[in-house]
């Protein structure tokens, strides 16, 4: 759906950084480190990325000749050609470029935190609502939230890529960000009494001193490309 490598670092990075923040509410999140590093980042989310990104750069911008089926010359042509039916006839490429400016910097910073809030929250739902892990409920979840993700991802990008036709986000964006803000409603009601242990101070400091950071960085990006527009049009 992203299909760019540094986005799913962040994204693979930042969950991880979420399970370390949460592990005093949910008795799931606490791993060993050598099982958040190596295991989850190193191994299996690495591979995960690699073998997405090896996907996607094979598809990216392939055509299809759709000749008919009965001017293939073998079996297997026709196999091919058939199942062929079934994709696209070219792959776009989704292109973010956090980078290009401060505000585009917000913009992909709010995608990767909804997304990882969303993936928190199934975390949370399963907790607060006494879910069993093994219910279905949470498959079906998972797999409708992947549904509604594609045509969101999609809308989005294009709203970022191509401001000039696309005045508004689609409405899938604001289905997604509807839903995400319900199920962590949900979460704040039901689990209301369920978490007594406070959040730990050194927490606390790490996200307050991320936070300023952050918030100074955009200052500092901001007021260059301010000053800049000030010494072009003098």
């Amino acid at each position: 759906m992203i299909r760019n490598q540094p986005l799913l670092w962040v994204l693979s990075i930042g969950f991880e950084l979420m399970e370390l923040t949460f592990r005093h509410m949910l008795p799931n999140f606490n791993e060993c480190w050598w099982d958040s590093i190596v295991l989850d980042i190193l191994i299996c989310n690495w591979f995960g990325i690699w073998a997405g990104m090896k996907t996607v750069r094979y598809f990216d911008g392939r055509t299809y000749e759709w000749v008919g089926l009965s001017r293939q010359p073998n079996i297997m042509s026709k196999v091919k050609r058939t199942l062929g039916q079934f994709t696209p006839a070219q792959w776009d490429k989704d292109e973010w470029y956090p980078l290009l400016g401060p505000w585009r910097f917000i913009q992909v910073l709010s995608l990767c935190v909804i997304f990882m809030t969303i993936e928190l929250n199934t975390f949370f739902l399963k907790f607060c609502l006494w879910i069993p892990p093994r219910n279905p409920l949470i498959v079906y979840r998972l797999v409708l939230w992947w549904l509604i993700a594609i045509p969101t991802i999609r809308e989005y990008n294009t709203y970022l890529q191509d401001r000039n036709s696309v005045k508004k986000v689609g409405s899938f964006c604001w289905l997604s960000l509807a839903i995400c803000i319900i199920e962590l409603l949900i979460c704040i009601k039901f689990g209301h009494g369920l978490f007594p242990k406070s959040m730990p101070s050194w927490l606390i400091i790490f996200w307050t001193t991320v936070a300023t950071l952050l918030t100074m960085f955009l200052f500092v990006w901001t007021w260059k490309i301010y000053r800049t527009m000030i010494r072009k049009r003098l």
